[in-house]
């Protein structure tokens, strides 16, 4: 039992110090201690843009890898032969039975 807390407590503890530790984006720290210097408005609309063109690139690989297989099938299924006409038999009211 001793064991188990322990080991518990020291994950506790490097849960809530690793993070602290591990900061993560050393860029916006340097760039928040700079934010009253005139012309800092440029740069905040930089880190905006870049954010949101890193969010926005899994969607947009995903949308031309569906685009990509959408296109291909219907390729192949162009390049397939027409079935022909299905065949048409006389009607069965001669037929013996």
């Amino acid at each position: 039992m001793k064991t188990a807390v322990r080991v518990a407590a020291v994950v506790l503890l490097l849960a809530v110090l690793v993070p602290a530790l591990a900061a993560a984006c050393p860029l916006c720290k340097d760039a928040a201690s700079e934010a009253d210097k005139p012309g800092s408005a440029s740069m905040w609309r930089g880190m905006y843009w870049s954010i949101l063109l890193m969010v926005g690139m899994p969607f947009a690989m995903v949308g031309t890898m569906i685009l990509m297989v959408v296109r291909a099938r219907r390729r192949r299924e162009a390049a397939l032969p027409r079935p022909a006409a299905p065949l048409s038999f006389p009607d069965s009211s001669g037929a013996r039975s």
